[in-house]
């Protein structure tokens, strides 16, 4: 047994070397992408039944910039995304995450979405405010073995609960802790649990309580993010400097806590030092917490990842809904992957200044020149094949940049042919 676990785990490795070596060689390409992204983000619908206060689409902040009611309703269909799904099967992409603009499991074929796509075995994350939960809804996902299940709370107590999500009853947020515990308790292995937490001023004296509540209800890490604000609506959600002070402090606390380590000496915040940088940083009170910090890699998310919105939009990052480079009704999502508009936003995002306009249509707020520096939700991946970039020996670069001349004076050769 331990000798095929030893050729499974090489196999493994050696795909994920693969993957990696054609994504920088696409990268040193500087335009095209010889492999699929790693990771797929599906906004299953936009109808939600919460109205989370700090949302870009539903806050009762946001008055006349609430998404209209029409958008609300867009629901991707069951067809089309099994279609999806099994495109992205043939393109060697390996994790889906269903999320977006609205509860996925408002969705009514979620559940039969979510069990055909780790029929074919992809890595599935669910993001959910988890208030339509119930235990059938719980064995079904442990049944399918849902590898990570990712539940949007930002409050500890049932008082800030209803403080954040207006249209909820402090009975909504005790019936969702019954819920976690009860999943925590009965499941095997999967899925993982991450509680996730979107800080601001309405509930940050929680920060702590947040971390228990973790613990009482038996999850397996917890993630905080900082707000990130719609200009003239939600700002007035943002923490002071004091305030961020006081949060600094929090977390000080916790990390010097042996209560909040794992017997294998894992911490239980999930990306807690990127959450720290952030609040920490100088330009957080304008919202501008990765300001400086993105100056120093290009953006890679252009080979590993894209958005499907539920209108049938791609995007090329999470927050580059303003400008979609084609959608799924109207073109095969492999032509879409290598489009003129994918391609120009990989050589845009690729250069070392951010001088582009292309930049001013990213995220929320049309003010902001470079609107990545509100908060990047795409960093992880970027620092990820960044330190792969930068590991590089000269050797293997050159050879890289070799294999990405030859691809493309070959396409090129190709399509002058045609």
């Amino acid at each position: 047994m331990n000798r095929v676990k030893e050729v499974i785990n090489k196999y493994s490795n050696v795909k994920r070397l693969i993957r990696n070596i054609l994504d920088i060689i696409g990268i040193f390409d500087g335009e095209y992408a010889h492999k699929g992204p790693d990771c797929v983000q599906i906004d299953l619908t936009n109808n939600c039944n919460n109205n989370c206060i700090a949302c870009w689409c539903n806050s009762p902040l946001l008055g006349d910039k609430a998404i209209a009611p029409f958008v609300k309703r867009q629901t991707l269909d069951y067809d089309v995304v099994i279609k999806l799904i099994n495109k992205f099967s043939t393109m060697g992409i390996r994790e889906l995450f269903f999320s977006g603009g609205g509860e996925p499991l408002m969705h009514p074929q979620a559940l039969e979405i979510l069990s055909y796509a780790k029929s074919k075995r992809f890595i599935c994350h669910l993001n959910t405010n988890f208030t339509l939960m119930d235990a059938d809804i719980l064995n079904r996902l442990k049944e399918i073995k849902l590898d990570h299940l990712v539940v949007s709370l930002w409050a500890a107590t049932p008082q800030t609960y209803c403080l954040t999500h207006p249209n909820k009853s402090e009975e909504t947020f005790l019936r969702i802790k019954r819920l976690l515990k009860f999943l925590n308790e009965t499941k095997h292995s999967f899925p993982q649990v991450r509680l996730y937490n979107v800080i601001y001023n309405m509930n940050y004296q929680e920060f702590i309580q947040m971390v228990d509540f973790s613990l009482e209800t038996f999850c397996d890490c917890v993630e905080f993010a900082v707000v990130d604000t719609i200009p003239e609506r939600t700002d007035k959600l943002l923490l002071n400097r004091i305030q961020a002070l006081e949060l600094l402090q929090m977390c000080k606390e916790v990390k010097n806590n042996k209560r909040y380590y794992r017997k294998d000496g894992r911490f239980i915040i999930f990306n807690f030092e990127q959450f720290l940088r952030r609040i920490a940083s100088e330009y957080s009170s304008d919202s501008e917490y990765d300001r400086g910090f993105l100056d120093s890699m290009p953006c890679y998310v252009g080979w590993l990842f894209v958005r499907v919105l539920a209108d049938g939009n791609i995007n090329s990052c999470l927050k580059s809904h303003r400008i979609p480079i084609g959608n799924i009704y109207e073109q095969d999502f492999g032509i879409i992957w290598n489009g003129k508009k994918q391609r120009e936003f990989r050589k845009q995002t690729l250069r070392p200044k951010r001088d582009s306009g292309l930049f001013s249509m990213i995220g929320n707020d049309p003010q902001k020149k470079i609107g990545c520096y509100k908060s990047c939700d795409d960093l992880g991946r970027n620092i990820f094949m960044h330190e792969k970039i930068l590991k590089l020996t000269p050797l293997q670069k050159s050879l890289l940049k070799s294999a990405a001349n030859i691809k493309r004076f070959k396409r090129n050769l190709f399509n002058n042919g045609r």
